[in-house]
């Protein structure tokens, strides 16, 4: 095991409200790149403590990694094996309504806390007194207690960045208001530039910089607005991401190569149903002619769905595509994503940061956690009691 750096828990006093700011995309090499050209975050990681690098969930995708963040429980225990989930028939998207597991915004709310999710994912509205659906689900249909605002659609284009980094705007813009209005003790938030930016424009490394010096002065707006009102005092922060990046030169387009097979295309990942050993013998020989290996379901799936689906990786700078996304019958193309995330067991570049500061929180630089170490953090740092439910070697990093 990895060794991660540790402090008692009387080594900070409770504050009991916490904002948890999601960075989408930021991979531990890529932060510690570009850390230089990062103003608030760097100081944020210089005065609190950083994990440089946070441990990947085993499917480094981002409904899995959220679900992991908000339980604290691997997916086989919380059923977020996937963004897509099989249902017996086809592989509808994740949603909150899945989970297997309390989050912790639902045990905050059980302990008297009140709670926000602005367009954070894997959060259900049950569980908030303030929410938003995300945007890239829903565009923000779902409210409660809040006014749904007018977020821009997605094209899948390169300009869609510039969509992308005004809907991020205008969430932050939301959460501001909360915070300013009714100081939630516990306030998520995501940030979604880096992501889109080096899926679409990963091989041009200035416009990711340039996402990340985006994000890091929309922070940085927020911080200066908690200082001035005096709110800065009340809060710590979290800043976490979910998953980091890598470059990807070959696309497999799954239905050209199985033809007729139900299969969810997760980045590095293919989660295929089967329905006997033959079938299965049959899809395995057939992705295996392209260098596809077949992983041990038990580290991603529920045991309801060991005998039902199965796990596959591909081999490296290579991701799964659909034949949507491509013309032609090719079994294998170019990318539309020139980087992605799900890369397999163990993957380097799937590795993320956390930082964590405000009151109380001490300078500190940990080399590397496990990624269930996030959850009972978040707790330890909201002042609420979280029942560690496995892996019991894993505890907060504060």
């Amino acid at each position: 095991m990895r060794p991660s750096g540790r402090m008692a828990i009387s080594e900070i006093t409770m504050s009991g409200k916490l904002i948890v700011v999601l960075l989408d995309g930021v991979g531990a090499s890529l932060f510690a790149h570009y850390r230089h050209r990062l103003p608030h975050l760097h100081h944020l990681a210089q005065e609190g403590c950083l994990v440089q690098r946070l441990g990947a969930d085993a499917n480094a995708n981002s409904m899995p990694a959220r679900a992991g963040m908000l339980t604290g429980v691997n997916a086989s225990r919380h059923g977020i094996y996937a963004n897509n989930l099989w249902n017996g028939q086809h592989f509808p998207p994740a949603c909150a309504e899945d989970l297997c597991a309390p989050t912790l915004a639902e045990l905050a709310r059980r302990q008297g806390k009140t709670v926000a999710s602005v367009g954070f994912g894997m959060v259900g509205a049950d569980d908030c007194d303030w929410y938003l659906s995300p945007w890239w689900e829903d565009g923000c249909r779902r409210a409660k207690a809040l006014e749904r605002p007018d977020m821009h659609a997605l094209s899948g284009a390169a300009e869609s960045l510039t969509r992308v980094a005004a809907n991020d705007h205008r969430l932050l813009q939301q959460a501001w208001q909360l915070l300013e209005r009714h100081q939630p003790d516990l306030l998520l938030l995501e940030l979604n530039s880096p992501d889109y930016c080096q899926h679409i424009l990963g091989d041009d490394r200035e416009l990711v910089a340039w996402s990340l010096e985006l994000v890091d002065a929309q922070l940085g707006s927020l911080l200066t607005r908690l200082r001035e009102s005096g709110l800065a005092d009340q809060y710590r922060l979290a800043i976490v991401s979910d998953h980091g990046h890598a470059p990807v030169q070959t696309a497999l387009v799954i239905e050209h190569i199985i033809p007729g097979a139900n299969a969810h295309c997760d980045g590095g990942l293919l989660f295929v149903a089967y329905r006997s050993a033959a079938e299965l013998d049959d899809i395995g020989s057939k992705l295996l002619a392209h260098g596809v290996t077949r992983l041990d379901g038990s580290q991603y799936l529920p045991a309801a769905h060991t005998g039902q689906l199965a796990v596959f990786v591909a081999p490296a700078h290579t991701s799964f595509e659909p034949a949507a996304k491509h013309t032609g019958n090719a079994a294998v193309a170019r990318p539309k994503y020139v980087s992605t995330h799900g890369m397999g067991p163990n993957h380097a570049e799937d590795e993320r940061i956390a930082i964590f500061a405000g009151p109380g929180v001490p300078a500190r630089h940990i080399p590397w956690a496990d990624s269930l170490s996030v959850t009972p953090t978040l707790a330890r740092l909201l002042g609420i009691t979280y029942q560690f439910a496995e892996n019991t070697h894993v505890d907060a990093v504060l």
